[in-house]
């Protein structure tokens, strides 16, 4: 089974509105947003998102002029316990992460982890090994 998530990557100029006008676009054909995370960089921000159906989501913005990337990410279950964090970090040691976030709801919640793609396989095998739980789904 294929434990990669995917995510679509957004850069986006950094002015107003528009996040707005990605969201439009997105609830105007019905895709469905999982997660999301903005991060400000200078001009331009990183928008990161899991949706229903990356594949025709990048389509979906790309025929309305928007660039975005999917990429490979792990998601990995977590209880809301002290020490969660540390426990998927310290699984992972030797694996250089790029990036991580966390999606809650009401009853768990899940880090996202980026790792480059040469060291995916390996990551997932690792927390697997140490007992995390890696998702298939947000």
């Amino acid at each position: 089974m294929n434990k990669h998530v995917d995510q679509l990557s957004i850069f986006l100029e950094n002015k107003t509105g528009r996040l707005n006008e990605i969201t439009k676009i997105l609830a105007d054909n019905k895709v469905s947003i999982d997660t999301i995370n903005l991060v400000e960089a200078g001009d331009f921000g990183i928008l990161r998102m899991m949706v229903n159906d990356a594949k025709s989501t990048k389509e979906i913005l790309e025929d309305n002029g928007i660039s975005a990337k999917i990429t490979s990410v792990i998601v990995v279950e977590i209880l809301d316990k002290i020490g969660c964090l540390n426990r998927v970090v310290s699984a992972l040691s030797g694996i250089d992460i790029q990036y991580t976030y966390t999606v809650n709801s009401n009853d768990r919640g899940a880090f996202i982890i980026k790792v480059s793609d040469s060291d995916i396989n390996e990551a997932i095998s690792m927390l697997e090994a140490d007992g995390v739980i890696v998702r298939d789904a947000v």
